[in-house]
């Protein structure tokens, strides 16, 4: 029984009050006296759901009705948790229109400022390499484009232009790898061992021979490029900017409003 009864207690939801509304038969999917869970407010949520959220509301507008027949009606203690929970959604429904969703408006320029402050807290836990490579179908035509781009000043604007060569396959002219997110992991020791700058002879894997360009490479530990950390740089610098925003708003509400604490 107590097991039973925590159940429907730890359950929140809001009871849909419909007194005095012209309900039709069909926009309702429960009903206890004149209290209505509308489809509306069922709508959006999981199928897997539903019927169990169906479930407790019919049995908390049971108690609920039961209740008040028995004398359980609102006092102050219950009128001021209301109002205090009017307050808290009015407030949360505030500062997700004002600051988080002005927070998430964060320019590529802002992203980057933030990465350039906290760079040393962007940590690698895994080794990381900046490659460029092209794919070939023959060691002989892997082997001439190997020359031709050794001449190259810059691998990236020398690889281009090759889409319309015979025998290349893919062309990559730069990208950020992990041993395991690389397409062509049994290829790791040999970038690994490159150095900075360097192109390797013509590498099989599979059906195909490989041309790879090492821009650089990182070992844990290192601090981690922006490009690598991109995602989690934006995130963390929009969690600041609604920090920022909200001290700048309570600093400003603390001058335009009379407050006192004492304590």
């Amino acid at each position: 029984m107590k097991k039973h009864l925590k159940k429907l207690l730890i359950v929140s939801l809001i009871l849909v009050f419909a007194c005095g509304k012209k309900v039709k038969e069909n926009d309702y999917v429960a009903r206890v006296e004149d209290e209505y869970l509308l489809k509306q407010d069922v709508a959006g949520l999981d199928s897997n759901f539903v019927k169990n959220y169906i479930d407790i509301w019919v049995k908390n507008n049971l108690i609920y009705q039961e209740a008040i027949e028995r004398g359980y009606k609102s006092d102050e203690k219950i009128e001021q948790m209301v109002n205090e929970f009017r307050k808290s959604l009015i407030v949360k429904n505030f500062l997700q229109n004002e600051i988080l969703k002005n927070a998430e408006k964060i320019s590529d320029d802002e992203v980057k400022k933030f990465y350039e402050k906290h760079q040393d807290e962007f940590i690698l836990d895994k080794q990381v390499v900046k490659i460029g490579y092209v794919k070939l179908s023959s060691r002989n035509e892997a082997s001439v484009l190997r020359n031709k781009l050794q001449r190259a000043k810059d691998f990236q604007s020398a690889v281009a232009d090759l889409s319309s060569e015979v025998g290349v396959v893919e062309i990559v002219p730069m990208r950020y790898y992990d041993q395991f997110n690389i397409p062509f992991p049994e290829l790791w020791r040999v970038i690994w061992n490159l150095n900075k700058g360097e192109i390797s002879f013509p590498v099989k894997s599979g059906e195909n021979y490989f041309l790879i360009y090492l821009y650089d490479k990182k070992d844990i530990g290192s601090k981690a490029d922006f490009e690598i950390v991109s995602d989690a740089v934006r995130e963390r610098a929009i969690v600041e900017k609604q920090n920022l925003l909200l001290d700048s708003l309570i600093s400003n509400l603390k001058r335009k409003y009379h407050y006192e604490v004492k304590w």
